[in-house]
């Protein structure tokens, strides 16, 4: 794990929030895995591949809007890069501003991110890795 794993990572953020999901894909392997928690969201699954990026966001239409998740720190840990965040969307009915801290624990391989632990916070996303 070096810098380039890291720059990886962020380059993501960076990209879903300046041109959304379709922007960032290039970056996520074909068989890639993100898994959301019951504790995090109202509806946790394993979202795999792109086809499942796309459904999980699918769940945010005609609910929020303006969606972002800002990277906030990083941390290296062997051959996952933990990225405490904030995340942020607007309610498209009620227009009120939503944020939400927490942390995603990422694995980097062949230059693709290949899977994504979301985790309420720091503590936890290192626990999840006996660390």
């Amino acid at each position: 794990m070096g810098a380039s794993e890291v720059e990886l990572v962020l380059e993501l953020f960076r990209r879903f929030s300046a041109g959304g999901l379709d922007s960032s894909l290039e970056l996520v392997a074909a068989d890639s895995e993100f898994v959301i928690p019951a504790s995090m969201s109202a509806e946790p699954d394993v979202y795999r591949g792109h086809d499942g990026a796309r459904r999980y966001f699918a769940g945010f239409e005609g609910l929020m809007d303006d969606l972002h998740w800002e990277p906030i720190e990083t941390e290296e840990h062997g051959d996952v890069v933990i990225v405490r965040m904030l995340w942020r969307g607007r309610g498209i009915a009620s227009g009120i501003e939503v944020k939400q801290p927490g942390a995603v624990n990422v694995w980097v391989a062949d230059g693709k991110i290949t899977r994504m632990h979301a985790h309420p916070d720091m503590e936890t996303a290192r626990g999840a890795l006996g660390r």
